[in-house]
């Protein structure tokens, strides 16, 4: 017969471990869930009614870079006395990375981004910015602004502070699965193609965040998917 567990001790907050990973897994639901609602484009626009497509992504972008990227930071370090090297902010095991990103990144562009590009419900939903079709200019400032803002963020928060912040008390293929259930349902309102690659696509890169103890192999992959997604429907337009 299984020991009973004691009924919820609040002086368990007090350990490290389990005030980190209480922290995690509340930021990981409150934090993606805020900016889908308060840091979405949709609000940007009814908000701030002179935004354009432009300024309602950037404002997406940079309410990104505070709330997944700036804050799960201070909390690292300042609280949980933590390198940020330790959440994946590191080349690690860069042949490694390298050489599964390229093969990946090929397989993805040709199976899946062409096909889903040539879609009504894909072309409609993407570029955010439909402006960036008229120049290379326009092009190129959208995509490094969103790497530089929202998919540095984005994966230091998924696969930096959730997955490797809560290994040392789920397990790895554990740790893998939580953060992929936030990840997806950002995505809900999306396209269909949308919600059910993010599942995919969490599980993939939680494996090789963890694999080359990087997440600049998976942040690289992710970025440039969405690149070569926009260029394949800007070229369709």
């Amino acid at each position: 017969m299984k020991q009973s567990l004691k009924i919820l001790n609040p002086e368990g907050l007090y350990s490290h471990e389990q005030l980190k990973a209480t922290l995690i897994l509340f930021l990981g639901a409150f934090i993606p869930a805020f900016h889908r609602y308060f840091g979405s484009i949709s609000f940007a626009r009814k908000t701030f009614p002179f935004f354009g497509e432009f300024e309602s992504s950037l404002y997406m972008f940079v309410t990104a870079f505070v709330l997944m990227g700036v804050i799960p930071g201070v909390l690292v370090t300042l609280v949980f006395k933590e390198s940020l090297r330790d959440y994946g902010l590191i080349l690690g095991d860069w042949r490694r990375g390298l050489k599964v990103s390229i093969i990946l990144l090929i397989l993805i562009a040709g199976v899946l981004l062409y096909p889903a590009s040539q879609t009504q419900e894909m072309r409609f939903s993407f570029p955010f910015d439909k402006a960036i079709s008229e120049s290379a200019f326009y092009f190129f400032r959208f995509q490094i602004l969103r790497g530089l803002f929202f998919y540095i963020a984005w994966e230091f928060f998924f696969r930096g502070f959730m997955l490797f912040g809560l290994r040392e008390s789920f397990g790895d293929w554990p740790a893998i699965c939580v953060q992929v259930i936030p990840s997806c349902l950002w995505h809900i309102g999306m396209p269909v193609g949308e919600i059910f690659s993010s599942l995919l696509a969490g599980f993939l890169f939680g494996i090789i965040a963890i694999r080359t103890r990087s997440i600049i192999w998976v942040f690289f992959m992710h970025y440039l998917i969405g690149v070569i997604l926009d260029f394949f429907i800007v070229l369709s337009m």
